[in-house]
């Protein structure tokens, strides 16, 4: 083997290891950022993140836990009151992740004065959000307005991706022909 086949066959194994290290990367993270959207939050001048739990009625939960967490790390667990309604003091501006009784809700916590006008006062939760198993019931509605865009979710940065890889590839393939067509060490054929 001479280094030019060497080389095009190195090509072949890096493309198609990186086309499915890849898709194995980027497929669960497609699925989470398309399915997740943080909910804007102003805290108030103090820190204090406020809001209420209710169930899928709209009916408050009393003495209910609350947990917020950056991250994997839990800052803060509190107990909603009899009326379902909760502080949390002391947090600076940030992501969370709001736990209640197994649902979670991301939030973008906006220090005083600086969150956009989009931002809500108060976060309400919803505790036990309805459960649709197979095609029992239609999906719950969603405010993502992207199509599931195929094998990487639909998110544009998973598209630009996406196309790099298949240009990546085909070059490769292009490349990988032209070496099995043009062998400098063979000699030429007759006519």
């Amino acid at each position: 083997m001479n280094l030019r086949s060497e080389l095009s066959q190195g090509l072949v194994v890096l493309l198609a290891a990186a086309g499915m290290l890849g898709s194995q990367i980027l497929l669960p993270a497609a699925q989470i950022v398309s399915s997740t959207r943080a909910v804007d939050v102003a805290l108030s001048a103090d820190g204090s993140l406020s809001g209420s739990v209710v169930d899928t009625r709209g009916h408050s939960r009393g003495k209910t836990v609350i947990e917020v967490r950056r991250g994997r790390r839990l800052v803060a667990r509190t107990l909603s009151d009899d009326k379902g309604l909760y502080t949390v003091k002391n947090l600076p501006g940030g992501l969370y992740q709001v736990r209640v009784d197994g649902t979670e809700t991301l939030i973008r916590a906006w220090a005083a004065g600086t969150a956009p006008r989009s931002a809500a006062g108060r976060l309400q939760v919803i505790a036990n959000p309805p459960i649709i198993r197979a095609q029992a019931g239609e999906a719950p509605p969603t405010d993502d307005d992207s199509s599931s865009g195929g094998l990487f979710g639909g998110s544009r940065i998973s598209s630009g991706l996406k196309t790099a890889l298949i240009v990546g590839a085909v070059v490769g393939a292009i490349f990988i022909i032209d070496e099995l067509n043009d062998d400098d060490d063979s000699p030429p054929a007759s006519p």
